[in-house]
């Protein structure tokens, strides 16, 4: 084949396309409407379903329990709580005191007696 022939297939499929006329405006805005339509619609329902969905998750969240009392869970975290004991993470690293500095001393840090004019 060659350039002059492929230039003639292309101008032939050319003038083919050409050939057909645009569909009428008022068609294509139809088309476009009525898709636009179903779009909506279709969200709409996607909606609806949602805030069914919703409804329906916070009624059955807020109905009363016919349980009154203690439950299993409840019983289960008393237990682990009870068995646990908090300390904060500096009490590692503070030296353990085989005392209490501030209640078993015996006398005050600083005396209040005078010795040659001035506070021990």
């Amino acid at each position: 084949m060659s350039d002059n022939e492929i230039k003639d297939q292309i101008k032939d499929a050319l003038r083919a396309v050409h050939k057909q006329e645009p569909p009428a405006f008022d068609e294509v805005w139809a088309a476009a409407e009525l898709q636009h339509r179903k779009a909506r619609r279709r969200y709409a329902t996607f909606s609806g379903i949602a805030a069914a969905i919703t409804v329906v998750t916070v009624v059955s969240g807020l109905w009363p329990s016919e349980e009154a009392g203690i439950t299993d869970e409840y019983l289960i975290a008393d237990s682990l709580l009870s068995g646990t004991q908090w300390s904060a993470p500096s009490d590692a690293l503070m030296p353990q005191h085989e005392f209490d500095i501030y209640r078993e001393m015996l006398f005050p840090m600083e005396s209040t007696n005078l010795d040659e004019g001035s506070l021990l």
